[in-house]
């Protein structure tokens, strides 16, 4: 499992907020991400909540890619309908490594709840639940 991220997630760069998928289950994934000068939401040094709600999102995203591969399937493109408990402890900065795990808790009628954690090192900066809806082929 060494698939481009370009070929897992419909965002193009300068949009994207995952590096590498760095493990990978069914319904679990995790990837890691690098904060650059040129990343999108950074203001100054501080990476915005926006950012890590994105690279949340797009570490689903990625889950259902890796999916799609094992399967020989195309890669769905997802929406997020909502996100919910959101909780941001501190913001990430210029520089820092991100770590992000989702996991797959429900699926129903298409729409995948996911939670997600973003950690830097030991510490958990940012989590929350997000209902993904999954456009049919």
């Amino acid at each position: 499992m060494n698939w481009p991220v370009d070929s897992l997630i419909p965002q193009k760069h300068p949009f994207v907020f995952i590096d590498q998928v760095i493990d990978f289950k069914e319904t679990e994934v995790n990837t890691v991400f690098e904060i650059k000068e040129n990343s999108p939401f950074l203001n100054g040094s501080i990476f915005e909540e926006a950012g890590l709600i994105e690279n949340i999102a797009q570490t689903a995203a990625a889950l259902e890619g890796c999916n799609a591969k094992i399967k020989n399937d195309s890669v769905k493109v997802g929406f997020i309908g909502s996100v919910k408990q959101l909780t941001i402890k501190r913001h990430a900065t210029l520089g820092e490594v991100l770590k992000t795990n989702v996991k797959i808790v429900n699926n129903a009628l298409g729409v995948n709840i996911a939670e997600g954690v973003v950690m830097c090192g030991q510490e958990e900066l940012a989590k929350c639940v997000l209902n993904i809806f999954l456009k049919p082929d």
